[in-house]
């Protein structure tokens, strides 16, 4: 039996079907038929021409063939996948029943395989409300009862799909995390402006949906007879359900969701402790809120504001020397406008790879020199408009971070995930640009990587201990710690015993529980505390990189414990005995 025999089609196009005389009309049955032998591989618009119809204004892509009766094959196909949903799991006696059945019962006449299936279906869903694990689900807009398929689930990109049975036939359901920024961890909200923060990017996301699909369900491959079942965004989820699917019906909503997050643009990062939330207003990014400055002095940030901030810098400077927290918060605002916006940082056409090392001890610039020496595979982080990535090279876990001081929500940019995947970066959230490092790891080990390092921030850092549990199979896992300003004892105990490196910020529980208990530090200003032989092997390769020579000390606890530092451009050891307290240091600390 030929693969298309018994396929008969028809014209299709965005505002009906053709007819015998070339018309377009709504009643598919009125439809002009074709057969394969009459199509071939030909396009429809070419098939239709050689029928000698023609619509003024109908081109190329306005005309596609559909399936109105499908063929002998796929026929057989439809009945094995029914016999399965029955319990029989093994292919070869599903498909030897689908083979008798379609000669026994005469199937190839379309009316019959109709009946036949119908009354297949019926049975099989009365099986799976006795049999299926899971409770059937109302779809309050369609009024139909829905019941699990085993087996058939599959996940594109982040949306996850799966099939369902009803009374009407099969249906089909797209589900996706949304985004909730969570803005009560990071600022003092009223219930008003969390409502309002929390769903600002979700809000108005299932309209807009329902509108764009129905409007280019063409586009999609889409038969006339396809109906969006019900769409709803609550609980953080966003749940879709169909009577038809494609692939086409896939890719667009992953594209079509991303540009809708994009539209409704939202970050939240931090600087000097201080988180400022950013949100596109009026197709402009600024910053719109920020939290007050905690620290008066940090040597970091004066010394990158001077470099970057001109002026706002200066102006802000002064302000930490008041207690007018409202002006504070102000400034800071307007510094990230001026200077961090306008600098190109949330750019989505900025190029993601550089060799450029912004300062002597940053986790980019350790993991880039792991890199160098193949003490790494992949390294988790996190990117503005791309969320957690995966990076795969120096010059790319450089060019990724760049400045940033600390990121904690975003939103995805179409632009920069070309840019990443040209760029040999993995995008881990393509859609919605999530930060969750949990789940990056999990991903760069499932994708072959074996030596990955991994850094996560501020209230973060309690995910290190879960981190090491995915050491497994060989699997090596660096976790440094960044962004501790401001965390809790419970954070920093996390830190302190599942933490290969720290870095120290102006963290009261860093100074207090991580510091006596690393075996090396290196720098006295903002110091990187190494906590493991693991998270030494990493530092002791990015200072060898750098022209230190002198690395044979005891790695040990306490007062012996060595400590690296930049004297003039040169690096030199000492015993943490010898060093006095610091008078550049952060303060305070909290």
């Amino acid at each position: 039996m030929a693969s298309h025999a018994g396929l008969v089609l028809v014209f299709e196009t965005r505002d009906g079907y053709i007819d015998v005389e070339g018309r377009i009309i709504e009643d598919i049955e009125k439809a002009r038929k074709v057969s394969f032998y009459q199509t071939g591989f030909s396009s429809a618009y070419h098939v239709f021409k050689k029928l000698g119809y023609s619509i003024e204004g109908l081109g190329e892509d306005d005309i596609k063939l559909s399936i109105y009766e499908p063929s002998y094959d796929s026929r057989i196909g439809i009945l094995e996948s029914i016999y399965k949903s029955y319990g029989y799991y093994d292919n070869r006696t599903c498909l030897f029943m689908a083979e008798t059945n379609f000669k026994k019962y005469h199937l190839e006449d379309y009316s019959n395989f109709q009946m036949f299936q119908k009354f297949l279906e019926e049975n099989a869903l009365e099986f799976l409300k006795k049999q299926v694990s899971g409770e059937s689900i109302a779809l309050s807009d369609s009024g139909l009862s829905i019941y699990p398929k085993q087996g058939f689930i599959r996940e594109f990109d982040e949306i996850i799909c799966s099939e369902y049975y009803s009374t009407k036939g099969t249906v089909y359901s797209y589900k996706l995390d949304m985004k909730n920024p969570h803005v009560e961890k990071y600022f003092d909200c009223s219930m008003e402006e969390q409502e309002y923060f929390n769903h600002w990017q979700s809000n108005g996301l299932a309209s807009f949906l329902r509108e764009q699909i129905m409007k280019e369900r063409f586009s999609c491959r889409l038969s006339r007879k396809f109906q969006i079942l019900e769409i709803k965004a609550d609980d953080d989820k966003l749940s879709i359900y169909t009577n038809e699917t494609s692939f086409a019906l896939e890719e667009f909503l992953s594209s079509a969701i991303r540009s809708y997050y994009s539209s409704h643009e939202m970050h939240i990062t931090r600087m000097f402790g201080s988180y400022i939330l950013l949100q596109r207003r009026n197709d402009k990014l600024e910053a719109v809120k920020a939290t007050p400055i905690p620290i008066q002095y940090c040597p970091l940030m004066v010394k990158l504001l001077k470099e970057v901030g001109g002026d706002y810098a200066e102006v802000l400077l002064e302000t930490l020397k008041t207690e007018d927290q409202d002006l504070q918060a102000r400034m800071m605002c307007q510094l990230i406008n001026e200077v961090v916006i306008k600098g190109g940082y949330f750019d989505t056409s900025r190029p993601l790879n550089s060799c450029e090392a912004n300062v002597l001890f940053g986790a980019s610039e350790i993991m880039s020199s792991a890199f160098k020496s193949n003490l790494i595979e992949a390294a988790v982080i996190v990117s503005n408009n791309l969320g957690t990535i995966i990076t795969t090279n120096d010059s790319n876990t450089q060019g990724a971070v760049k400045r940033m001081t600390g990121l904690f929500y975003t939103s995805p940019s179409k632009e920069i995930l070309k840019t990443a995947k040209e760029a040999s970066i993995i995008s881990v959230f393509p859609i919605s640009a999530k930060i969750d490092q949990l789940e990056g790891v999990k991903k760069a080990i499932a994708l072959g990587y074996k030596k990955i390092a991994v850094s996560v921030a501020a209230t973060d850092n309690i995910l290190h201990e879960q981190l090491e549990q995915l050491e497994e199979n060989d699997v090596q896992i660096y976790r440094f710690g960044l962004c501790s300003t401001g965390i809790s004892e419970e954070v920093a105990r996390s830190m302190q015993n599942h933490a290969d490196v720290i870095w120290s910020c102006a963290s009261k529980y860093v100074k207090e529980l991580i510091e006596p208990n690393a075996i090396a530090q290196v720098g006295l200003k903002i110091p990187v505390h190494i906590m493991t032989k693991d998270g030494w092997e990493l530092v002791r390769n990015h200072l060898l990189l750098n022209g230190t020579t002198n690395l044979d000390e005891e790695l040990v606890m306490g007062d012996e414990k060595p400590v690296y530092l930049n004297d003039k451009g040169k690096l030199k050891v000492l015993k943490r005995k010898e060093i006095t307290s610091c008078s550049d240091c952060p303060h305070p600390c909290i």
